[in-house]
């Protein structure tokens, strides 16, 4: 078992599958879940009360998450645990969850959930030191049922403590949303590996303390099938900032020159989106690439010139709108001769023009390529150009750009971003870069979730800054572009995080975290506990 690895829905039932069929039954999985859930849960009583006081209550589904606290209820009476089991959904469903049902102890009181809270079973919730939640597993999607609500009021309301099996209830273990009234749990003790849900947001919030424990899944049933492939991860997360700056910044050398650190040329802005092309140039520098030259409309350097210094500016022709035409592919594809990355979008548009811009400059970039914001949306219409791509590629969408490069709705991104994003960047061979309030990023079979940021980062220029410090790394590195993609999602999520310590969310501002970034970037070199 590897603990690091995250699973998919869909993953986890084709380890669950083909266990069995190397031998290791689902009764085998479940008496061992069950086994494992109950280990927790005694944990959890001696630190709560005196031996031979504790009282818990196990809610049971119909399906095999209610199994395993059948199998659990067996273990903790053996414990010498008073428990009781309440029946949330009539009897069990399946096969394996009622002979777990004919298996359990005469001595255990069983309870009947009827949607009355002056019944035994709403008594039991309160009464009760520890509540473990096995009603729902990583099936769940959606809303609790109208019949089960008062279950779940109940329970939200009176538990003093929460054990959830697997994932809390009303949490959908694929798309990390979480129903109105879902669980929240104290601990949650999931079986083989965490599931994608539960490392976004909502869902993460309703999780509590993690566990993760090994079950008996062979570790021949996580390897072979097409489906298992996509090898996801959160493992940056867990690098402290000392760690991430010794592990991935780069050293500058003291002889080192601006040729050093490479060139950038930006396609961003539009006589509509000026300061977008500013704040994604500006966090590029200040993240350490040497040279950058911005392709813009003249309003746009005009706009800019006067206090965006660093930057040289190329006047592209622009039309009657202010928005840049497909005539410029030539003169910027020539630019790239000495450049190192290719960065379009962030206050590009979004017209006939640009479609063909963008189609061209994708077909034919020597240099890798970052497109954000309006690149995206005006790459779609060509998108099968990515096939024809001579050098890397890296998308950077929100939700509704993934919806738009998908063809279908925000809605159905969010209720499975993962596997959307994994599906793009192994369609087209390119890195993706899913933002959220959790960023997933995917480059051939790896995936990483960073978790780092804060509502400061929800307004915009923010993907802006993000664009711009990724194609930054791309022109000073040659490492892989999941490594740059990772590190500036770390960097720019961290700073804030930092930055509002003393300061509020509501205020920071886009210009405010460019400025504090050359400190943090220190902070991360040397370790010092500089000021935001």
């Amino acid at each position: 078992m590897n603990k690091d690895r995250i699973l998919t829905v869909e993953q986890i039932r084709t380890c669950e599958k083909r266990s069995v069929e190397l031998g290791v039954s689902a009764a085998q999985l479940m008496d061992r879940a069950g086994e494992r859930l109950a280990a927790h849960v005694i944990a959890q009583v001696r630190d709560k009360v005196k031996e031979g006081e504790a009282r818990v209550v196990i809610m049971v589904g119909k399906g095999n998450n209610g199994g395993d606290g059948m199998v659990a209820a067996n273990h903790l009476l053996r414990s010498g645990i008073n428990t009781r089991v309440v029946m949330c959904c009539d009897k069990p469903s399946s096969e394996i969850s009622k002979a777990a049902f004919e298996k359990l102890n005469k001595d255990v009181e069983v309870l009947w959930y009827d949607g009355d809270t002056t019944q035994p079973w709403a008594k039991a919730i309160s009464d009760s030191h520890i509540v473990v939640d096995c009603i729902f597993g990583t099936g769940f999607k959606g809303e609790i049922e109208r019949d089960l609500q008062p279950l779940f009021i109940h329970l939200n309301t009176y538990a003093s403590s929460v054990i959830a099996c697997d994932i809390p209830s009303g949490v959908d273990a694929r798309s990390g949303q979480a129903g109105v009234l879902a669980v929240t749990a104290d601990v949650t003790v999931t079986m083989h590996a965490r599931k994608v849900g539960m490392l976004l947001s909502p869902a993460k919030y309703f999780c509590g303390k993690v566990y993760v424990e090994d079950i008996g899944i062979p570790e021949a049933a996580c390897t072979g099938d097409p489906i298992m492939e996509n090898e996801i991860y959160a493992k940056a997360g867990d690098l402290s900032d000392l760690e991430v700056g010794k592990k991935f910044l780069t050293s500058r050398k003291p002889w080192a020159h601006k040729g050093s650190f490479g060139k950038l040329v930006c396609v961003c802005g539009s006589d509509s989106y000026i300061g977008a092309a500013g704040l994604s140039v500006t966090a590029a520098l200040r993240m350490g690439v040497g040279l950058v030259e911005l392709c813009s409309t003249a309003n746009v350097i005009n706009a800019l010139a006067g206090g965006m210094y660093e930057c040289t500016y190329s006047a592209m022709a622009a039309d009657e709108k202010g928005f840049m035409t497909s005539a410029n592919a030539s003169v910027i594809l020539d630019k790239l001769t000495d450049a190192k990355a290719l960065l379009i979008g962030c206050g590009l548009g979004h017209t006939p023009e640009t479609e063909k811009l963008v189609a061209e400059l994708v077909e034919k970039s020597p240099v890798p390529v970052i497109i954000d914001a309006d690149g995206i949306n005006s790459l779609v219409p060509n998108i099968d150009v990515l096939l024809k791509k001579q050098s890397t590629v890296i998308l950077t969408p929100h939700p509704g750009e993934l919806a738009t490069l998908c063809g279908v709705t925000t809605n159905e991104v969010l209720e499975d971003r993962l596997n959307y994003t994994f599906d793009i960047s192994k369609k087209y061979g390119v890195t993706v870069v899913s933002k959220s309030s959790e960023t997933i990023v995917c480059c051939a079979n790896r995936t990483e979730i960073v978790k780092a940021g804060n509502t400061a980062l929800s307004k915009g220029g923010s993907g802006d800054m993000l664009a711009g410090m990724i194609a930054s790394l791309t022109a000073q590195t040659k490492r892989s572009s999941l490594i740059n993609c990772i590190l500036a999602c770390l960097v720019l999520g961290r700073a804030v995080e930092r930055m509002s310590e003393k300061r509020s969310e509501h205020g920071i501002l886009a210009r405010d975290i460019l400025c504090y970034l050359p400190v943090f970037l220190k902070h991360l070199e040397t370790g010092e506990n500089t000021s935001p």
